[in-house]
């Protein structure tokens, strides 16, 4: 059985794609580096998309800052 594939694509452009434990891994990574971010999986899941949905936008909202 194939995994389903998502996508999750940044307000500042970066974008990445796979199976949910390795977008949610690399979007996590993401925040915390560049924008000192902390997301939720949830968080996470909300903004992915099906990786095959080109016409995705960046969703409103983003994770909360760290305090």
């Amino acid at each position: 059985m194939e995994t389903d594939q998502l996508k999750v694509r940044c307000a500042c452009g970066w974008e990445t794609s796979g199976a949910e434990p390795e977008v949610i891994e690399a979007t996590l990574e993401h925040g915390q580096r560049l924008h000192n971010m902390t997301a939720t999986r949830a968080q996470i899941l909300a903004m992915a998309v099906p990786a095959g949905d080109s016409t995705a936008s960046t969703p409103a909202g983003s994770p909360t800052p760290a305090p």
